[in-house]
């Protein structure tokens, strides 16, 4: 047969043992904590470096097309018949097919037409050295800092040089 404590019994042993938790368990539990905290820190600097990187190319992107919609519109307005009218360029349209792409780059870098840049952050450089074909290349410093610079490339053929050729 079992014996029995009596109530008193269980109440001083009650008593006798620690009641929370010890030093070393505090100590890990703490240590455990800081390196979950410093994880989901880490995780939330990087997001917000990307977020900013991604806003900045964002813009970038944005600016460059922009202004190739811009060149691109400006193009098409260049036609045969606005080259020569008195309210246009009035020119002839011998002088401007020559050389189509240069007579192209020359009307578009016009700052009343096309602006100077879309944004200082992008380098523009025109190339008119194929007489039927302009190469307009936008150079810029990646947001990212993985990625050093980069270029978008654009060929423009002048919409008016259908009309330099005749059939004879």
């Amino acid at each position: 047969m079992k014996h029995r404590a009596s109530p008193l019994q269980n109440k001083a042993r009650r008593n006798n043992q620690a009641e929370g938790f010890t030093l070393a368990e505090s100590l890990i539990s703490g240590i455990i904590v800081a390196s979950v905290m410093t994880g989901v820190g880490r995780m939330g600097v990087s997001s917000m470096a990307t977020s900013r990187n991604q806003s900045s190319r964002n813009s970038i992107e944005a600016a460059i097309n922009n202004h190739i919609q811009l060149v691109q519109m400006h193009d098409s307005y260049l036609t045969a018949e606005s080259i020569q009218s008195e309210s246009g360029l009035n020119t002839s349209l011998n002088i401007a097919c020559q050389n189509p792409s240069a007579f192209l780059m020359n009307h578009l870098q016009n700052v009343e037409i096309t602006g100077t840049s879309p944004s200082p952050q992008i380098a523009m450089d025109w190339n008119s050295e194929d007489p039927n074909l302009l190469i307009l290349t936008y150079n810029f410093e990646a947001p990212e800092s993985s990625i050093a610079k980069e270029q978008r490339i654009v060929d423009i053929n002048p919409n008016f040089s259908s009309q330099c050729y005749s059939l004879q």
